[in-house]
């Protein structure tokens, strides 16, 4: 038989709050279904209505299931899982990354509001601060994400949301969670991080006081580049009104994906290690590399944030940036002549990817934008996998021989 979701803890934390990370990963959330090991996929458009389903919908139990449109047996599990690794109240689940952002931010904000927030993100977001958000009668104010002083200067009687990234995408700036989540509740604003780029292995901003976090589940979370998710958790009151919003705008997740997702989550502990240990190292060598101007790396002492990334999030993340002497031109060349790293935008899976930001995921953002931020020519963003470090190694000191090579014949 199945456990319901609807009378069982759902995305709360039940019994696991006194467990590992491991175990959480790899328990939290699944349900009884004929004492099988592994949730199965529940493709089910519906589900029949009873009283206790009627009640708990009247009752505005989101985690009551209805319709897959709403939520489904998949998508409980995964809600439930994130929570526990979060340390979160509750959770939602959805179809995107971007659908979990904009469901969330336009839940929390309405016409007249106010957004304090940061050029340096992902571009989607970018996107969604200054073009949509205007056009909604939202005003949004650019801060700087490393200084929590300049949000709280941006602050005004409207501001209603602080919102930043734990990792900036792609420069990889860190921002001082615990500062930031100070500064929100001494204004009675909310706290938003969109953690994507650590993991909850790599920190949780709910336990510096944040109120919401953001996840892409395409990323760390799903591992392995095959599905599309999004996640926010947070505070109980705050999940259930953007539940109710994801209804109206249609972002649910569809069982299938869930169930990806959930195999994913079931091993992050394990991956997430190999991830940042990879790219440490290919940090150090790097920075000693002829072809390279500048790395940054939250393990190197030489990032700006060393100290801050420390205390925010130790244990690091598989992602690195630098830049390739000789500009686009040669950072494309670079890209080009990798063999078994590939080009590609997206990140978190167990195959390392290579991008050049300026034509992939911040290709719509100014150019003027970009280069304040520190897209400068040459810049290169890569996820770094999970496969043998000599091997990736091999592969990148090739490849920038080559970008040498081709700087040579030009000169």
């Amino acid at each position: 038989m199945i456990d319901d979701p609807m009378t069982s803890p759902g995305c709360m934390q039940g019994d696991d709050t006194d467990k590992g990370f491991a175990t959480k990963a790899v328990h939290s959330g699944m349900q009884d279904v004929e004492g099988s090991a592994a949730t199965p996929i529940f493709l089910t458009s519906t589900y029949k209505l009873t009283d206790e389903r009627y009640k708990g919908w009247a009752d505005g139990a989101q985690h009551t299931l209805i319709y897959s449109r709403i939520s489904s047996l998949n998508s409980e599990v995964v809600s439930a899982k994130i929570a526990a690794l979060e340390g979160a109240e509750d959770a939602e689940v959805f179809s995107s990354g971007m659908a979990a952002i904009s469901t969330t931010l336009f839940t929390l904000l309405s016409s007249g509001d106010h957004i304090v927030a940061s050029a340096d993100c992902y571009g989607g977001t970018y996107g969604l601060l200054t073009e949509i958000m205007p056009r909604m009668g939202i005003e949004v104010t650019m801060a700087d994400m490393r200084d929590p002083a300049s949000y709280e200067e941006a602050i005004q009687e409207n501001t209603k949301v602080l919102y930043v990234e734990t990792m900036t995408n792609p420069v990889l700036k860190v921002c001082d969670l615990e500062a930031m989540a100070e500064i929100a509740e001494r204004n009675g604003a909310v706290s938003v991080v969109d953690n994507t780029f650590a993991s909850p292995w790599g920190c949780n901003p709910i336990k510096m006081g944040f109120d919401i976090v953001l996840h892409s589940g395409t990323k760390y979370l799903g591992g392995h580049a095959d599905l599309i998710a999004g996640l926010v958790a947070g505070k109980k009151e705050l999940i259930a009104d953007i539940f109710f919003s994801k209804i109206h705008y249609g972002g649910a997740a569809d069982p299938h994906m869930c169930y990806l997702l959930e195999r994913g989550m079931r091993t992050l502990h394990t991956r997430m290690p190999v991830h940042a240990s990879n790219s440490a190292e290919l940090a150090r060598r790097l920075e000693s590399h002829d072809m390279v101007e500048s790395v940054r790396h939250t393990s190197l002492k030489s990032h700006p944030d060393y100290e801050v990334a420390q205390r925010i999030m130790p244990k690091g993340s598989g992602m690195l940036a630098f830049v390739v002497k000789g500009g686009d031109e040669a950072a494309l060349r670079f890209m080009r002549s990798l063999d078994t790293i590939f080009e590609a935008t997206s990140l978190g899976g167990v195959e390392s990817l290579v991008e050049c930001p300026f034509n992939s995921s911040h290709m719509f953002v100014p150019e003027e934008v970009r280069h304040e931020a520190g897209v400068i020519p040459g810049f290169v963003r890569m996820s770094v996998g999970i496969e043998d470090v000599e091997d990736l190694w091999k592969d990148i000191d090739g490849a920038l021989k080559a970008a040498n090579k081709f700087l040579e014949t030009r000169a």
